[in-house]
């Protein structure tokens, strides 16, 4: 068995498996490089998300492998020898998966390497994530094995695999919280929540499940198909009524806090720490201007460490910083325009919008010039803020702070006033 193992990863469909994976690992890493640049856990939850088109290529392979098999007549050789018929069916699996899940990690262990001199926090059960993934691959490669010993058809790999694609992309974007743990893909888990032990054990022993099952029906053995069925079946239900997975619990010490120790504070989650130098130029500058100013934030800290229950609105003291996406591979701040929504969000409003209301539009100037002093912006025909400019500073300083408490109450006479010259 070990030597018909080491002729199918030499020979057979396993070679094309482990360089199609490590070619495709390498390319969904390379497009996204914000959703995991400088953490271990974000590393692994984007290997889940990658399952979308890895494990689509996996159930090809698996399928090309049987139908490859069956094309050159193996099952009449095995029934002419004393070899169990499953035999066969478990080598070529083990092949294909082994080859295609060690191209995968090849891609993988590549991001890893620049993820090492970056992470500043390497918990959180993240490594539970990752083995969740290879489960999901040897799925995969099963259900394959089973399309192609049991559909005749020579399309039936490139079928199987873009029915494969289709049919997880369904079921992760569309509402389906109810089976939600029991889909290989991961999409929207950020990287510092972790899922209940219960809920990881019960999908694991899902994906075993399902893998025997599969595998049991590629080899026609129908008994043992529908025992490990009844099996799956058993650890699904119980899988399936898991938590919201857009609503998981927090690693406690990942969101920990990270401070600046000089200048007005700026914050990050422990897990992006990595993001404080180069966040805090960029942040420190606008709360040195909101300083002393009555109702402006006095700090800013990581959403993150936001607690779940507690509301993001204008004037609570904090300006929240959204780092999720923010990291580029070597641990530089990817975008610098989304932290400075993240700013702009200091001058919003609680007033409804409405396009046909000219109270509003009129009020909508004041927002804009909020935004103009607070960023030194020069003035222009779209915003002509020169006549704030030219008071002194402890008056414009008041103009802000009365646009502060009219944009909290949606005050519009106010707003409307703010906005004309004086």
């Amino acid at each position: 068995m070990r030597r018909i193992l080491r002729t199918e990863l030499r020979r057979g469909t396993a070679p094309l498996a482990a360089a199609a994976m490590c070619g495709a690992g390498v390319w969904m890493l390379v497009v996204h490089p914000e959703d995991w640049g400088g953490r271990w856990a974000g590393l692994a939850n984007y290997l889940r998300t990658s399952l979308l088109i890895l494990c689509a290529l996996m159930i090809a392979a698996g399928a090309w492998q049987a139908g490859r098999e069956r094309r050159r007549g193996i099952d009449e050789m095995v029934g002419s020898t004393s070899r169990p018929g499953w035999q066969p069916v478990l080598v070529a699996w083990l092949a294909v998966t082994l080859a295609g899940t060690l191209g995968v990690l090849l891609a993988f262990a590549g991001a890893a390497a620049l993820v090492v001199p970056v992470a500043t926090y390497s918990g959180g059960g993240w490594w539970w994530t990752l083995l969740g993934g290879v489960l999901a691959l040897g799925v995969a490669t099963a259900g394959g094995m089973c399309v192609g010993r049991l559909v005749r058809w020579r399309l039936a790999a490139p079928v199987a695999g873009l029915a494969a694609y289709l049919f997880l992309g369904i079921l992760t974007y569309w509402d389906t919280e109810g089976v939600a743990w029991l889909i290989p893909v991961q999409d929207g888990r950020s990287a510092y929540q972790v899922a209940p032990g219960p809920v990881v054990a019960g999908q694991a022993g899902w994906l075993l499940a399902l893998t025997v099952t599969l595998l049991a029906l590629a080899a026609r053995r129908w008994m043992a198909a529908a025992l490990a069925g009844v099996l799956a079946m058993g650890v699904a239900v119980p899988t399936a009524t898991g938590p919201d997975p857009y609503r998981l619990p927090v690693d406690p010490e990942a969101v920990a806090l990270v401070c600046t120790d000089t200048g007005p504070q700026v914050c990050v989650a422990r897990i992006h720490a990595f993001l404080l130098d180069d966040v805090t130029p960029l942040v420190q500058p606008v709360l040195t201007r909101l300083d002393g100013i009555p109702g402006a934030p006095d700090r800013a800290v990581d959403d993150a460490a936001r607690p779940v229950d507690q509301p993001q609105v204008p004037g609570d003291g904090t300006i929240w910083l959204h780092l999720d996406q923010q990291a580029t591979v070597r641990g530089g701040l990817a975008n610098q325009d989304w932290l400075e929504y993240d700013l702009w969000a200091v001058t919003g409003s609680n007033c409804p919008h409405d396009d046909d209301d000219r109270e509003a539009e009129r009020a909508h100037l004041a927002g804009e010039l909020a935004h103009a002093w607070l960023f030194e912006v020069p003035a222009s025909p779209d915003v002509p803020i020169d006549w704030l400019y030219a008071l002194p500073m402890p008056a414009q300083r008041a103009w802000f702070a009365d646009y502060l408490r009219a944009a909290a109450d949606c005050d519009l006479p106010t707003l409307i006033r703010l906005g004309q010259p004086r």
